[in-house]
């Protein structure tokens, strides 16, 4: 996994944000030619291979220890010019090592990278070799035959990020390490078994790929729902699960993808037969004739109120004669 995403880095080129208040540009990217290694088993890996094949460099190890001395270099001054001034600095030198380091160590992963991109390419490759008398980043570059072509990104994402299967869940949900995800036009897909590549160091974005003749295709990238400005590496959302679990309670994004879980459920629930549904249909279209009903006489107690008798009007009839002139 870490040479993997060492090499997407190597190839691609550098974008940084404001953030690391760089002054240079990191300029070197693309596909090398050849790619030399020491007999380590993560360089002797079919993975390695694969991304060799796929991007279009030979993969080459070592004959003897001493052709690594130009990165054995590199590494060394790494330690000793930039990391040996941090808290928290071990060294290879056990018997040198502090006895307080663990205890004095300040800075998190993301302060670490920001402090190492800005080392590098403000200090580091702006630096002159002795030999040539350019600086680092003038001598890759002069040793160009041509300015390397682009790769697309999702090339390399192909290549070189870790994977898993997932099922698409209605509404274009997808679920991983706890947290709940939602990608444009996943919806379509509802029910389907689709594989997530994702960069370990941040899963607050994954990519998701449907499996096609043998050949993966990407349907879309889905966001962490309520982490999308956020940065969250693999690492950090297992402790978190972990944490929680431990507590007894669930990942609180969750609630969303369990609320449409339950929906689609209470709809199916509720969803009434064939032979229910014509009666209905039928009883708004053919109202059913009820016959009227007959009230019985009340029988009368002695808790019924009796009714009041009316006393009968007497007419004359004479004067009925004169006032209507017979």
């Amino acid at each position: 996994m870490v040479v993997a995403l060492a090499m997407r880095h190597a190839v691609s080129p550098k974008k940084y944000t404001s953030e690391y208040k760089l002054h240079c540009e990191w300029g070197t990217f693309g596909i090398p030619e050849n790619l030399f290694t020491d007999g380590g088993k993560d360089f002797r890996s079919e993975h390695l291979k694969q991304i060799g094949f796929q991007l279009g460099f030979e993969c080459h190890l070592r004959d003897r220890p001493s052709e690594g001395g130009i990165e054995e270099l590199s590494f060394g001054t790494i330690n000793t010019d930039f990391l040996s001034g941090l808290y928290g600095y071990f060294g290879s030198n056990i018997q040198q090592r502090p006895e307080n380091a663990e205890e004095e160590a300040c800075i998190t992963l993301r302060d670490l990278q920001l402090l190492i991109v800005r080392y590098v390419v403000d200090n580091y490759n702006q630096r002159l070799d002795a030999r040539s008398g350019q600086t680092r980043f003038q001598r890759w570059e002069a040793g160009l035959p041509a300015l390397p072509s682009l790769i697309d990104e999702r090339q390399l994402d192909i290549c070189l990020m870790k994977k898993t299967r997932r099922s698409i869940y209605k509404g274009g949900y997808v679920s991983f390490e706890n947290i709940t995800y939602r990608g444009e036009y996943l919806s379509a897909y509802a029910g389907e078994s689709v594989i997530l590549r994702f960069d370990p160091r941040d899963i607050s974005t994954v990519f998701v790929y449907r499996q096609d003749s043998g050949k993966e295709v990407l349907l879309s990238q889905a966001h962490a729902i309520d982490l999308e400005t956020e940065q969250i590496s693999l690492e950090e959302a297992k402790a978190a699960s972990r944490k929680i679990r431990d507590a007894g309670k669930q990942i609180s994004n969750k609630s969303i993808l369990a609320e449409v879980r339950d929906r689609d459920i209470f709809i199916k629930q509720k969803k009434k037969s064939h032979k229910e549904r014509k009666k209905e249909e039928q009883a708004q279209v053919h109202p059913v004739y009820e016959h009227p009903k007959i009230h019985e006489p009340v029988q009368q107690t002695q808790e019924t109120p009796q009714p009041q008798k009316r006393r009968p009007r007497v007419f004359d009839y004479e004067q009925l004669r004169r006032d209507y002139d017979d």
